[in-house]
């Protein structure tokens, strides 16, 4: 008990030092990464009475989810299915949960929008990777992108998209959510492959909504959050 009572007081101080010198995205990984494990959850909660805060919970909610999750190693290889648009903020190399806003659920209920329309549906779409390096998009009938894929020791992965999507390559990082696990890569990158996978599929997508939030959000990261077959 005492060590959560430390953990929750290091998480108070640090977040609301940096609510006042307007530091609190670098305070709170600093004070998160001491809270890893068993606790995290509890000490967010507690953390969110104290300060009588919902905004400072929610954030502190998405940064410890987060950096719990990026220390868990994921096999890709094997059958998933789409659960959601995957949406965070890259700052300092680190990879940070956006918190519940307008903007998120603005974000993401257009991008699954825009996946639906070429047949990336939540539920329904399949991804597989194969042990071989191979991976396949399918809307559940039918293929509708396949490549190449490679992860590294450091989670990172390249997709090499064939000849229907001109050769597209994504760069992106690998890591666990409470769903199964998610890729994500640079935004611009990530709309790309819309834009194309529409072509192909012969739908227009209108993205231009998209990028115009995406024009104030500096170092945003999108992609796929993915639930594992049994």
């Amino acid at each position: 008990m005492k060590k959560i009572i430390t953990i929750i007081a290091a998480l108070t101080i640090s977040a609301s030092a940096a609510l006042a010198q307007g530091g609190l995205l670098d305070a709170l990984k600093n004070a998160a990464g001491t809270a890893l494990g068993n606790a995290a959850t509890t000490a967010t909660t507690a953390a969110t009475e104290a300060t009588g805060s919902e905004a400072l919970g929610s954030l502190l909610g998405g940064l410890l989810g987060d950096l719990l999750n990026t220390v868990t190693t994921v096999s890709l290889p094997g059958t998933w299915t789409y659960y959601s648009v995957a949406t965070a903020i890259s700052s300092d190399n680190t990879l940070v949960s956006l918190a519940s806003s307008a903007y998120k659920t603005k974000l993401e209920n257009k991008l699954n929008g825009y996946l639906a329309k070429i047949g990336i549906k939540q539920g329904s779409a399949i991804f597989t990777f194969g042990e071989d390096g191979s991976f396949s998009i399918s809307n559940g009938v039918k293929v509708i992108a396949s490549g190449t894929y490679t992860v590294d020791k450091q989670n990172n992965v390249v997709m090499k998209f064939g000849k229907l999507y001109n050769y597209l390559t994504i760069e992106g990082k690998l890591a666990a959510t409470t769903a199964g696990c998610q890729i994500l890569c640079d935004a611009t990158k990530f709309l790309e492959f819309v834009k194309k996978a529409a072509g192909v599929v012969g739908k227009f997508v209108n993205t231009s909504t998209v990028s115009e939030l995406l024009a104030n959000a500096n170092g945003l990261q999108l992609g796929f959050i993915l639930t594992k077959q049994n």
